[in-house]
């Protein structure tokens, strides 16, 4: 059930051309989500408040409209629209289980929020057509309570107007695929409407146990009707299997909006999570976002034991949507509280019926600063530093970050920002992570973090160090800072082993390519970088041994030759790039021997 914050107040809330974006359907909320800056009435979410917990949250702040300070009396303007809303069984719904209407402006996409008390509700709006709809909850005869999007398409508003959505009139929408067993564990449901100005659209969570409905319509151009859903066995949470289905409907929402696919027809994901040496469990979670639709969609699903390939992972190709695939290392007894690895592969795309492997945990595991968000940047004189520091191998790679102690509860460590003259600037007792003040003039800065980890599931990465030096100036914009890592990629087994007692050869790459974009004046150097030397240590670092290295095109191979008899490799590598930029990155048991 949601709860209304507001009691029985009537009062509307204008958003004109908004642009608000809801965030990927189950995500975790973050700063710029309206979980956690205000709720997006566009966007119901199950167990959310029935309206807005704070209407003057949830817009930016130059386009908040007055709410009236005395309840049930509307804001001037030129004609009252009224709204009465009906459940599915024909009653006047309860404040709590339908809070507020949504009235859309068929030319501009203006949307006027109208706060409802036991069903009915008023606000000023300007002449014109509209859309309206509302988000009803019913309790079904079974008990379970349903959730009934009705809307009208064109209520005409010249003077003062009464008009009715009534859940009555709404359809069922089913999903299911040919697969015994499985059922839907998460999903959305969202409608979107083109107009001359901003998109009208709506969608909510779709996960009622009563079910969800839409409300049929004749041709309305434009229209488009998304369903979502994510199916798993049982539907629950933990499934050998896990099936992301897309449907669409356009120019109408059908009479009977039921869908159904064939495995047949699907993309199938082999998803490989690669083991570190202890007991573990892998959890799986795409992300996807169509560029039209303003919500994102994603099911996660624990499956199983790691080491292992889960090759019964499907998704409905199409062209357009993009993917943020994201897994999970976790203990075997799946309790986070310890921590857990946290892999992230960003903008996937899966447009055909065949298969694609996606390979999660592959070591070394070790510092990324080509994701999608700014891992390394600069704006004015503060530095920003959240380099996710245990990423898989693999370009492109993302991971989790030290933003908060509860990210790398497994892990302690530091991070420090010098001046070329060794002038301590600032410290943080956290690895990868820090905000850093500092001159406008253009200098050269030495930033170095350290981390040390103990994780019951992996036996690998359980020191690192990594140094850079940089230049940096005062920037017109926010620009990201010239620092890169040296990745690898190694062909080791699925517990991220290679064979002792033999010569082991494998790539290495500076990331992102350093050798690319421009190098700023104030930067330029006599480097004809870059360049790379590598060493190795079969002692957890107690003595190294230089490795030989030879360039292959943008990358470099690296021959090491592993004693008989030894357990892990450790790995230290110094790279400098054009611009005289340097890295010294050492991570202790970056992968494993086996004999």
């Amino acid at each position: 059930m949601r709860r209304s914050a507001l009691g029985a107040a009537t009062a509307v809330l204008v958003l004109a051309g908004a642009g608000l974006t809801a965030p990927t359907a189950g995500a975790a909320p973050t700063a710029s989500s309206p979980s956690a800056a205000g709720e997006d009435p566009r966007y119901w979410r199950r167990d959310g408040p029935a309206v807005p917990a704070e209407p003057r949250a949830a817009v930016p702040a130059p386009l908040r409209a007055a709410v009236p300070a005395r309840p049930g009396t509307a804001v001037a303007g030129d004609a009252t629209l009224t709204v009465s809303v009906r459940d599915r069984t024909g009653a006047a719904p309860a404040t709590d289980r339908a809070g507020y209407a949504l009235a859309f402006d068929l030319a501009t996409g203006a949307l006027t929020v109208v706060f409802l008390t036991d069903g009915s509700g008023s606000a000023a709006v300007t002449p014109g057509a509209y859309l309206v709809q509302a988000f009803v909850e019913t309790v079904e005869a079974s008990g379970d309570v349903s959730l009934s999007m009705p809307m009208g398409t064109g209520v005409l508003v010249a003077g003062d107007t009464e008009t009715t959505v009534d859940a009555r009139s709404t359809a069922r929408v089913g999903i299911s695929v040919d697969r015994a067993g499985a059922a839907l564990a998460g999903g959305t449901v969202q409608v979107t409407v083109p107009t001359p100005g901003e998109q009208i659209w709506y969608a909510a969570d779709f996960d009622y146990p009563g079910g969800l409905y839409v409300q049929p319509t004749g041709p309305v151009p434009g229209l488009a009707l998304t369903v979502y859903g994510g199916l798993t066995q049982g539907g629950g949470t933990t499934s050998p299997y896990v099936y992301h289905l897309l449907f669409e409907s356009a120019n109408a929402i059908p009479r009977r909006p039921v869908y159904a696919a064939r495995t047949s027809q699907l993309a199938a994901l082999t998803v490989d999570l690669r083991g570190q040496g202890e007991p573990a469990r892998g959890w799986f979670r795409p992300s996807g976002r169509h560029p039209d639709r303003p919500v994102g969609f994603g099911t996660s699903v624990t499956l199983g034991a790691v080491p292992a390939r889960y090759g019964s992972v499907y998704v409905t190709p199409h062209p357009d949507v993009r993917w943020r695939l994201a897994a999970q290392v976790l203990p075997a007894d799946c309790d986070e509280s310890g921590g857990s690895d946290f892999f992230v592969l960003p903008d996937q795309a899966f447009p055909a019926v065949r298969r694609y492997p996606v390979p999660f945990g592959r070591a070394p595991l070790g510092p990324s600063l080509a994701g999608a968000a700014a891992p390394a940047s600069r704006e004015g004189n503060a530095m920003r530093i959240q380099i996710p520091m245990y990423a898989d191998a693999g370009a492109g790679r993302d991971g989790g970050t030290a933003t908060s102690f509860a990210d790398y509860p497994f892990a302690t460590g530091w991070t420090r920002l010098e001046n070329a003259g060794g002038t301590l600037l600032g410290e943080t007792d956290r690895t990868g992570f820090g905000r850093f003040e500092v001159p406008a003039e253009a200098g050269r800065y030495t930033l170095t973090t350290e981390s040390t980890r103990k994780a019951c599931w992996s036996a690998l990465s359980i020191r690192q160090r990594t140094q850079w030096t940089f230049v940096s100036a005062y920037p017109k914009t926010t620009e990201a800072l010239p620092l890169f890592a040296v990745r690898y990629d190694a062909d080791l087994d699925t517990r991220n082993r290679a064979p002792a007692g033999e010569s082991f050869t494998f790539g290495v790459a500076l990331e992102p390519a350093v050798t690319l974009g421009r190098v700023p004046s104030y930067a330029k150097s006599d480097n004809k970088g870059p360049f790379l030397a590598l060493s190795a240590s079969f002692d957890d670092g107690g003595s190294w041994e230089r490795v030989a290295v030879r360039r292959d095109g943008d990358r470099w191979l690296a021959t090491v030759d592993h004693p008989a008899g030894a357990q892990h490799v450790s790995l230290r590598a110094r790279a400098t790039d054009a611009a005289g930029n340097t890295v010294d990155q050492t991570m202790i048991r970056a992968y494993a021997l086996h004999p």
